[in-house]
């Protein structure tokens, strides 16, 4: 963790505590090794950063008050999370561990998971997608990457409900790409393979919202594909090995990021 988060309910009068069952406090005794006075980084989940300083620290319980960063005196503004709206077909759950914590601290502003026609329907009612896991998660993402912002969670039931649901949400001046392999369709008597681009050359600035949608390990049915083009995404590829779910996501994430300038730190704010 190089950010011990916190929740505004846990905030008493800037006081708050951890019992000796929380993971903060196991991480601050056993990692971090702090005593009584030790001051750390810690910040409100979409709120605002600081520190704390320990002002009781016993076998049980750890007491500390948390100051918000004097800006004026060089602290972090609070910013906004990239305005990338992943759309992710549901993959397995172990798959889905590493991708949380990954989008989390890469920074993407939403993800929709959405099941699939070739995805394992069984995977939409593992653990790993109740409410309070996934937000363990992606709090755990957010606290490596020492930020405080993390993304909101949606979910559909395939891609079509998907549309169905949050469809109206999708503006004309927002920027919408597929992620896919290449792949055969039926022309009259022909077999062709539709027009893809590589990913790179996705011209996105970093400000307009990006929906950015990738498969799971099976990919996309002919259906799903046929789908996302009535629906003006335009098909992208990152070349003709068949990458892991979380791999392409988190590679594809990198590469938009990487190129609108998220990474330039002259223009950090």
């Amino acid at each position: 963790m190089n950010i011990i988060l916190l929740r505004q309910e846990e905030l008493s009068d800037g006081n708050f505590s951890f019992a000796k069952t929380d993971e903060r406090f196991l991480h601050i005794k056993k990692v971090l090794k702090f005593g009584v006075g030790a001051v750390f980084k810690a910040g409100i989940i979409d709120g605002e950063k600081g520190t704390a300083e320990i002002t009781s620290f016993s076998d049980e319980l750890l007491t500390a008050r948390f100051t918000v960063a004097d800006k004026a005196g060089g602290g972090d503004d609070v910013s906004a999370l990239p305005p990338i709206r992943l759309i992710l077909g549901f993959p397995r759950p172990i798959q889905l561990r590493r991708i949380l914590r990954d989008v989390a601290g890469l920074g993407i502003e939403a993800l929709y998971l959405t099941g699939t026609e070739l995805g394992e329907k069984s995977y939409l009612k593992a653990d790993i997608a109740a409410e309070t896991e996934i937000e363990r998660l992606l709090i755990d993402g957010c606290s490596q990457a020492g930020d405080t912002h993390i993304p909101k969670v949606y979910r559909a039931y395939s891609v079509r409900h998907f549309f169905d649901r949050y469809g109206d949400d999708i503006r004309p001046d927002h920027l919408r790409a597929v992620l896919d392999v290449p792949f055969q369709i039926e022309q009259g008597d022909t077999l062709c393979v539709p027009a893809m681009h590589p990913l790179p050359q996705l011209q996105w600035d970093g400000k307009q919202t990006l929906w950015l949608a990738v498969g799971n390990e099976r990919g996309w049915s002919l259906n799903e594909r046929l789908l996302f083009a009535k629906k003006q995404f335009t098909a992208y590829t990152m070349g003709r090995r068949i990458l892991r779910t979380e791999t392409a996501v988190t590679s594809a994430v990198a590469v938009c990021l990487a190129n609108s300038g998220a990474w330039d730190m002259r223009g950090a704010r």
